[in-house]
């Protein structure tokens, strides 16, 4: 059967030498513009077409031999760093076109042009009951349309929707080995690493990404971080989902400076978890830990040595001391400024509740007026992205109208169908991490899953931080990794009993 190449669909014989005549036009007309013009760009401008030439005739000629199917699945991969990174990595006046959206809308004509051709696949899930719930979601929610008052912002939603459901579920597809497995996750804590590094630099100077929520704001909330994200929260949420990769090192390989390295840069990431003040991830923090060692216990005596937990626990007490540190302001390093520490007087939130005022004050009212706008709607939902519509028009929340609440956002825009539907998937994932992180022999699944099952049981609290997480890239990609360690996991034991 032949196969499609890239070179067959992407750059075909007959492109590539009209891009040869097109770069050399280019390159012509531009030497010609620049010396009558007398620019001093000229070189920049030669290298630039050089370099876009040279790029050109290099993919043709390095992926002429590799199935087309497989161009895309990479490209799906290296994606998935460029959704975190988001518009960091975007046009400086067009914030909008960003790296991951450009990846994103070749890669969909790339999938479109494969499937027009009609290639047959042999794809074969073991998650595809989660997937339909993915697939139902976006159903509902184009069919939640009809009655959503506020369809522009119904429709923007959607969109939304869409692509970060795609995302989960392409992560599924990209996925299909152990060893890309091992790639992504290399990949995707390179990128995580390079957030923290980014925060650390806030906190040590006056560094801010030009995204940051934090630029021009006042002097006194100067002293939080944002690093790739727009405000602290996302952040904190980031952060949150992606410390126990490095809590749970220990427990998986036996190379000191592995460990070691894990440790400092979970130390780091705590630090940098203090410099956002966010309450709900420093609370899911805590919920991740006994669920750590819940798993270490069950798995003690598998492939876990005594001195492994030992170092194991060491990383955990140090993670628990600096937060300690961190919130009573006596870190001997970095340590936090007065407002940073006292906005993390929990006191302070119970205050704020009680006297229904402040951060925790509205938050119940949303909570509560959300609940009304749910009953208004017959339980059905008021539609995608319609939740602020409605809460702006009730009295209590027509200031502060974002939820600040991830599930209450499911419920009240989806309604009880997709809130029952999205708590049986959030519920199945865990499960299914758990019994996999328990039984599984050492490696790189063991790994994922413990670390992914902790992350997911504090997200259930660290989604009460962001805004809104429906553009989130992190929690979904966090899914689809959920899913692809499931789907490699029993697609393993099933050929184990062929």
């Amino acid at each position: 059967m032949n196969r499609v190449s890239v070179s067959d669909v992407l750059i075909p014989k007959p492109l590539l030498k009209t891009l040869v005549i097109v770069s050399g036009a280019v390159l012509g007309a531009l030497v010609g513009l620049a010396s009558a013009q007398g620019w001093l760009l000229l070189p920049a401008l030669i290298t630039g077409v050089a370099l876009v030439s040279f790029g050109v005739v290099f993919v043709r000629n390095a992926f002429a031999k590799l199935p087309f199917h497989e161009i895309l699945r990479w490209g799906f991969l290296i994606m998935l760093p460029a959704a975190i990174i988001g518009s960091v990595a975007a046009w400086p006046t067009f914030r909008t076109l960003s790296v991951f959206r450009l990846l994103y809308l070749g890669l969909c004509l790339g999938a479109a042009t494969w499937l027009l051709l009609k290639r047959r696949s042999s794809l074969r899930l073991e998650v595809g009951g989660l997937l339909l719930f993915l697939v139902f979601w976006v159903v509902w929610g184009l069919a939640s349309l009809i009655w959503a008052v506020d369809k522009p912002a119904g429709m923007k939603y959607l969109i939304f929707l869409v692509m970060m459901v795609s995302l989960s579920i392409g992560t599924v597809l990209a996925v299909n080995s152990v060893r890309t497995m091992r790639i992504l996750l290399m990949m995707l804590l390179v990128t995580f690493l390079m957030a923290i590094g980014i925060g650390l630099i806030e906190i040590a100077t006056d560094f801010r990404l030009p995204t940051s929520g934090l630029v021009g704001a006042v002097e006194r909330a100067q002293w939080a971080a944002t690093s790739f994200f727009h405000n602290q929260n996302d952040f904190a949420t980031y952060i949150a989902l992606w410390l126990p990769f490095l809590l749970t090192v220990s427990f998986f390989t036996r190379r000191l400076w592995v460990v070691s390295a894990a440790g400092i840069c979970a130390w780091l990431s705590v630090v940098c978890l203090l410099y956002t003040g966010s309450r709900a991830n420093l609370v899911a923090l805590a919920l991740m830990i006994p669920s750590l060692l819940l798993v270490v216990a069950l798995r003690a005596g598998k492939d876990i040595k005594p001195w492994q937990v030992a170092l194991g626990l060491i990383i955990l007490f140090g993670a628990a001391l600096a937060v300690h540190l961190g919130i009573s302001g006596s870190l001997p390093i970095l340590q936090l400024p007065a407002i940073g520490v006292q906005h993390w007087r929990f006191e302070t939130l119970s205050s704020e509740i009680a006297a229904g005022a402040g951060s925790g004050g509205n938050r119940i009212m949303l909570i509560m007026n959300g609940l009304t706008v749910l009953w208004n709607s017959r339980l059905v939902g008021v539609g995608p992205g319609n939740v602020e519509y409605h809460l702006m028009r009730t009295p209590g929340t027509e200031l502060v109208y974002s939820l600040h609440n991830w599930w209450m956002e499911v419920l009240v825009n989806g309604g009880i169908f997709v809130f029952a539907g999205y708590l049986f998937f959030y519920g199945a994932l865990l499960y299914n991490l758990f019994q996999i992180a328990v039984k599984a022999k050492g490696g790189i699944l063991a790994y994922a899953s413990t670390s992914l099952f902790a992350a997911l049981i504090g997200y259930v609290l660290g989604a009460l931080s962001p805004s809104s997480v429906i553009h989130f890239t992190p929690m979904w990609i966090h899914f689809g990794l959920s899913l692809a360690v499931i789907d490699l996991y029993k697609m393993a034991g099933s050929a184990a009993r062929v």
